[in-house]
């Protein structure tokens, strides 16, 4: 069942891609929408979505990735400025 669901979700990602949406909504939104399933299914244990507020904001506290935003906007200003 599950090696189903992962091949499931696999397919739905590419359509929802190819059908036209960008990347980040689709993948939070496919994700969320197989998490419901699997919470209805008793295949997934909603304490993961519980844990995930934890996990990103010690991602944006740590002081090495905050450079990542700062490089991206580097990049896009060198891009526009034509240097």
């Amino acid at each position: 069942m599950i090696g189903f669901m992962a091949i499931l979700l696999f397919i739905c990602v590419c359509i929802v891609l190819m059908a036209g949406f960008p990347v980040a909504f689709t993948l939070a939104g496919v994700s969320l929408l197989f998490a419901g399933i699997g919470i209805l299914t008793n295949t997934f244990d909603p304490a993961f979505l519980n844990a995930f507020p934890n996990r990103v904001f010690g991602i944006m506290s740590n002081q090495i990735l905050v450079a990542v935003p700062l490089f991206v906007f580097m990049g896009v200003m060198l891009e526009k400025s034509r240097v």
